[in-house]
């Protein structure tokens, strides 16, 4: 299919980007022309057949302060409209897997360490978390085009594990112990001490288990130990101490990645520091924003980033299922790096949600299950959350989503193999 975009325009680019995007998506290969009669989709603002194109939108984009709140930008729903009323899904797409919603914040919309609340989102407007509405869009515009040779993708899963704690089973799970009068917990508490074996310095049995369910998942470091900026808690380990465990991760095939501190230290620095080679990152606590910190991963050696996601709730933060390279509004081009949204945290269920924890891994189940094509599902589950004590139920929970994994034949992938996928041909 031969497509003419009008160049020199401020939607030359963007546009150019989404259907590259849906190529990328849809596993086809479109053929941009600059002849306009040699096309067959055409995006000109100045000739009548061009497709749907919301002027205005492209134009705030290349201001300085952009506005781009979603009460401005989805007035009544979740669909850009150009001045005729009519819907620009092109834009649409645009606009919510870069998550633009995110550009134009005020203090109201963070919470008290500078996260943007869910509560603040179109999502949360619009009721539409679970819904994976770019998908729904392209898969649209596919039929808008009467392309029919086509390839969805099987849905796969993306596993892994953020260290943040590894020494406070003492404390947390001793106090569990002692409120439910487990004498027996707190003696074999106190012996693992004894011995330098803490409960929570678990590495070794994640690895196992995974390799049980024939998974590969990827282990997140921090670097730095003690509070850090807005008073967040970091490591209680020290990371050039631990250098066994991450041996033991690389030895086992598995992935050493950075969860990227709250610390003013750049990235670049906390790989160095943690001694990291893997170029895959998450930010701690999830202390992340995409307008300023897209371009700090794009300054680094990160080429994968797995940190857009609420943590308040499970879903799709950006309304799209698939890893994608984000774009860089200033610069008018791609960032050089993939991002892979986190959609499920233990934490959120458990802190957040307060959802019944039996019900954890039907709730991951049957919302794969829902969308079984086209999507990549990140899973979260700190090691924290592998324990015989505080939190027991949990670990019953993972090997249940698991076995639905290992039982349904469903890949795991690490971040490299990635990258690889989804990285445009720009």
């Amino acid at each position: 299919m031969n497509i003419y975009i009008k160049k020199s325009t401020t939607y030359y680019r963007p546009i150019l980007y989404v259907l590259k995007i849906i190529e990328k998506n849809k596993n086809l290969k479109f053929d941009f022309v600059d002849v306009v009669e040699d096309a067959d989709l055409i995006w000109d603002h100045s000739i009548d057949n061009t497709q749907i194109i919301s002027y205005n939108f492209y134009n705030e984009l290349h201001k300085n302060k952009p506005k781009l709140n979603h009460e401005i930008v989805f007035k009544e729903q979740p669909i850009i409209l150009n001045k005729k009323g009519q819907r620009d899904y092109i834009a649409t797409i645009f606009y919510m897997i870069n998550c633009l919603q995110e550009y134009s914040l005020s203090n109201k919309n963070l919470d008290k360490i500078g996260r943007f609340r869910f509560d603040s989102s179109y999502q949360f407007r619009f009721d539409n978390i679970e819904e994976n509405l770019v998908q729904q869009y392209i898969d649209h515009l596919v039929e808008i085009f009467n392309i029919v040779d086509v390839t969805n993708k099987q849905s796969v899963f993306f596993i892994s594990h953020d260290i943040d704690s590894i020494y406070g089973s003492f404390l947390q799970d001793g106090y569990w112990a002692a409120k439910n009068f487990r004498i027996d917990v707190i003696l074999t508490i106190i012996a693992n001490e004894l011995i330098r074996k803490p409960h929570w310095k678990n590495i070794d049995k994640i690895i196992k288990l995974d390799n049980e369910f024939d998974v590969r998942s990827t282990f997140f470091w921090l670097v730095n130990k003690g509070k850090g900026s807005t008073n967040i808690e970091n490591a209680d380990y020290n990371i050039s101490k631990e250098k066994v465990l991450l041996d033991m991760v690389k030895e086992s095939g598995f992935v050493n990645g950075l969860h990227k501190s709250c610390h003013d230290m750049s990235i670049n620095e906390e790989l160095q520091k943690g001694e990291i080679s893997n170029t895959c990152n998450r930010y701690h606590y999830l202390k992340y924003l995409p307008s300023s910190d897209w371009k700090k991963i794009s300054d680094s050696k990160i080429d994968f980033d797995s940190s857009v996601g609420f943590s308040e709730r499970y879903g799709f933060r950006n309304s799209y299922g698939m890893p994608f390279q984000p774009y860089d509004i200033k610069d008018d081009k791609p960032f050089n790096f993939v991002e892979a949204p986190l959609h499920f945290m233990d934490r959120t269920f458990h802190k957040y949600m307060k959802i019944n924890t039996n019900e954890i891994g039907n709730i991951i189940i049957e919302y794969f299950e829902r969308n079984q094509l086209n999507c990549l599902f990140s899973l979260l589950w700190h090691n924290t959350y592998f324990t015989d004590y505080k939190y027991n139920s949990f670990l019953e929970e993972y090997k249940k989503v698991m076995s639905f994994i290992y039982e349904s034949k469903i890949s795991s992938l690490v971040p490299e193999e990635i990258v690889s996928d989804n990285i445009l041909k720009w």
